[in-house]
C-alpha cells in the first residue's frame, strides 16, 4: 500500500498525513498540543513534540533505514520476545515485530487527540519464527501527552508465553546531567554484573554502562537539566533501564556518541512478568509519556 492510498483511506485533513521515508511510509499525527511520527515498518514511534518544546524522544543520527534492520531510537516494539529469544538464540534479538511492515487498521482524530491503530498478523513468514496464530495491535494516541499500546490476541489454539517492551529512548541533554526518579525500594536485576540487589538510592544516575530490570514498579520521572518527563505504564510488572556508556556504544555503529543524549526506560514483560495468554484472550502493554 503505498502513501496516497493510505492518505485516501486514513488521511484526516491537518491531522494524518502519509509520506515515503526512506524503505517505508511514516505517519504524521497532529494533534492542537503535539506532533508524532510513527513508521509503518516496525509500527516504530520516531518522534513526539509537544508544542513549543523539542522532541522527547531520541533517534540515532547513525541510525540505519533498512529492511531487516531495527531503527535504533525512538519507541522500537521488541515482541513477541524479549533480548534473546529463551531457547533459538540464533532467532533475531527482541523478536521480529521492530523489522516488520504492519498495516494501517484505524485512524481518528478529535479535539483532544489523534489516533492510529497498526496491526501485524501471523504469516508464512512469521510462523517460521514463532509457531503460533496472532494478532498484534499498536494503538498510538497523540495528544497533550504520547500514549502507546501494544495488544497481543492469542489467535492459536493452545497458550502462548509472550515478553517484550516499548523500548522508549529519551532525547536528554547529556546522559550525565539526568536523574531518574520513582524507583527506590525496587528489586532489580543487573544484566551488566548477572546479579540482583535493590534499588537505595532516591534517584538513580548514569555515569557508567547501565541495563537493569526493575519489578514491581509503576511511574518514573526523567529529571534533565532543563525539564522533567514522565513514565508511566500498564500491563507491565516490569521498567526496564538501559544507556550502553562510551565503551559498549562505540561499538554501536548505529549508535556511537549518541549514548551521550539517550536514556531507555521501558514498560516491560520480561523475566518473571512473561505473560501467558489463553486461546481467545489478549494482554494490552501501554506507555504513556509526557
Amino acid at each position: 500500500m503505498n502513501s496516497e492510498v493510505l492518505n485516501t483511506q486514513f488521511g484526516i485533513d491537518n491531522k494524518i498525513s502519509f509520506e515515503p521515508f526512506e524503505h517505508t511510509i511514516v505517519a504524521e499525527l497532529k494533534s492542537d498540543y503535539s506532533t508524532a511520527k510513527v513508521s509503518l515498518y516496525g509500527a516504530h514511534v520516531l518522534s513526539f513534540i509537544p508544542d513549543e518544546q523539542e522532541d522527547i524522544l531520541f533517534v540515532s543520527p547513525h541510525a540505519v533505514y533498512q529492511n531487516g534492520k531495527a531503527i535504533r531510537g525512538g519507541i522500537p516494539v521488541c515482541w513477541p520476545w524479549f533480548n534473546a529469544h529463551p531457547v533459538d538464540q540464533t532467532l533475531p534479538s527482541h523478536g521480529f515485530a521492530r523489522t516488520s511492515t504492519w498495516q494501517v487498521a484505524h485512524s481518528s482524530a478529535d479535539k483532544n487527540e489523534t489516533i492510529l491503530e497498526l496491526t501485524l498478523r501471523s504469516s508464512e513468514q512469521t510462523l517460521k519464527l514463532w509457531p503460533y496464530q496472532f494478532e498484534t495491535r499498536l494503538t498510538i494516541k497523540a495528544g497533550r501527552q504520547l500514549k502507546v499500546e501494544l495488544t497481543t490476541i492469542n489467535k492459536d489454539n493452545k497458550a502462548i508465553e509472550v515478553s517484550g517492551a516499548l523500548h522508549s529512548y529519551f532525547n536528554v541533554s547529556n546522559i550525565l546531567n539526568v536523574q531518574l526518579q520513582g524507583l527506590e525500594g525496587a528489586g532489580y536485576f543487573d544484566s551488566v554484573i548477572n546479579d540482583r540487589a535493590v534499588q537505595n538510592n532516591e534517584l538513580l544516575t548514569f555515569e557508567q554502562y547501565t541495563n537493569r530490570m526493575y519489578s514491581s514498579t509503576e511511574k518514573c520521572i526523567i529529571r534533565d537539566k532543563n525539564r522533567t518527563i514522565e513514565v508511566d505504564k500498564s500491563g507491565s510488572g516490569m521498567t526496564v533501564v538501559w544507556n550502553p556508556g562510551e565503551e559498549l556504544a562505540n561499538k554501536m555503529p548505529d549508535l556511537l556518541e549518541g549514548y551521550q543524549n539517550m536514556l531507555c526506560v521501558e514498560a516491560a514483560n520480561c523475566l518473571e512478568d512473561t505473560i501467558t495468554i489463553e486461546p481467545g484472550e489478549k494482554h494490552t502493554l501501554t506507555t504513556t509519556l509526557g
